[in-house]
């Protein structure tokens, strides 16, 4: 028996009756009361005060063939919205959308040119993205920002390629804002949105392949992020004794072999000129040898590193985003076949469906969890 103060128990069940609304998409009292083992009339108290509050709308009635018709519920998906941003090292994706990532406006530019007036070019697009907002009774609830490096406590910790690790961009949005700003590690962001918006698993790793190759973790429906955040830097596994130099500090990471920024950097001094990812996918297409063989070493030691996953956390699901998959569709199937590991029976390997829009939708996904349920944070 659940038992502690009279808050408390209020609390939980109220997040138990928000949770069960956005799952089913429209349930009745009777129906929560029923799943949730609360009695009606507490169930409908609560109702009552998401009601008043506008987090939760009566929408339509329960086709019922006896009696009185009861009345849905369901949630207000537009009583607020989100600013969700991707700070890459070459651009920056700025999304606005609902609580449940709907109505979504994606606007892409360019990094500037100094590291130092990204503060004030952000925020011009903010400023813009909140213009564009519609009215809603709680307006802007917040602002996710993704990073490519090592964060903890929303500061950056290790950011290998970017000059921007000592900028407090948490507190100067806050303060100019006035709402709650959340950073995050951008492969810890793009399992959240793969996980919440197309995989029904308690159990979930995955992949991000950009200049570096991060990994997010869903286990037991929770994101594992470590002591001090740096759970899921899969990129600094050493796979070579003694191979190439790693801003990490150690030698023969998996990133300086397999990521993209590896991938095009050999590319580029094998053929004499600059590749980039539209590059590399012409040189694909016309089957350059060059090319080919990026891909094969690709899928080598992507083997070699899922192999070691599969053995450490034993998921249900690796989820893989790279930008290799929009030329080579067969990319996961190659992999898989390079295992020989008898563990790879139980685990599926599948692309990215959201690719890096999981990012924006994982920073929808936190600031609408703060939103709803303050009080588990």
């Amino acid at each position: 028996m659940l038992t502690g103060s009279h808050e408390l128990i209020r609390d939980i069940n109220t997040q138990s009756v928000i949770r069960t609304i956005i799952v089913n998409g429209a349930i009745s009292r009777a129906s929560i009361a029923t799943k949730l083992g609360l009695t009606k009339a507490t169930v409908s108290a609560i109702v009552q005060v998401l009601l008043d509050r506008d987090i939760i709308l009566e929408t339509g009635s329960d086709d019922t063939k006896k009696g009185r018709k009861p009345i849905l519920l369901q949630l207000n998906k537009n009583c607020g919205y989100v600013i969700a941003i991707d700070l890459g090292d070459n651009s920056i994706n700025l999304m606005t959308a609902n609580i449940m990532g709907e109505n979504c406006h994606l606007t892409q530019f360019s990094l500037p040119s100094s590291g130092e007036d990204l503060v004030s070019y952000l925020t011009q697009y903010i400023d813009n993205a909140i213009c564009s907002l519609p009215d809603s009774r709680y307006g802007l609830l917040g602002i996710s920002l993704g990073i490519h490096g090592v964060v903890h406590h929303n500061k950056i910790i290790f950011l290998p390629y970017s000059s921007y690790k000592d900028i407090d961009f948490v507190s100067i949005l806050e303060e100019k804002y006035k709402v709650p700003v959340v950073m995050e590690n951008e492969a810890n962001l793009s399992v959240l949105g793969e996980w919440a918006h197309c995989h029904n698993t308690n159990e979930m790793i995955y992949i991000s392949v950009h200049s570096g190759i991060g990994i997010g973790i869903i286990m037991r429906n929770q994101l594992v992020k470590g002591k001090n955040g740096y759970a899921g830097e899969f990129g600094h596994t050493i796979i070579e004794i003694d191979g190439r130099p790693c801003p990490c500090g150690n030698l023969g990471c998996l990133e300086q072999y397999a990521s993209e920024r590896a991938l095009f950097s050999d590319l580029s001094r094998e053929l004499g000129f600059p590749v980039d990812v539209r590059t590399f996918g012409e040189l694909y297409r016309q089957e350059n040898p060059r090319a080919l063989q990026a891909v094969r070493r690709f899928i080598k030691y992507m083997a070699i590193g899922i192999n070691n996953l599969l053995n450490t956390f034993n998921p249900d699901i690796i989820v893989l985003n790279s930008s290799l998959n929009m030329y080579h569709p067969s990319l996961c199937e190659d992999i898989m076949a390079e295992l020989h590991n008898t563990m790879k029976q139980y685990c599926h390997l599948v692309p990215s469906a959201l690719q890096d829009t999981s990012i924006l939708l994982g920073g929808i996904y936190m600031i609408r969890e703060r939103f709803l349920y303050p009080n588990q944070i």
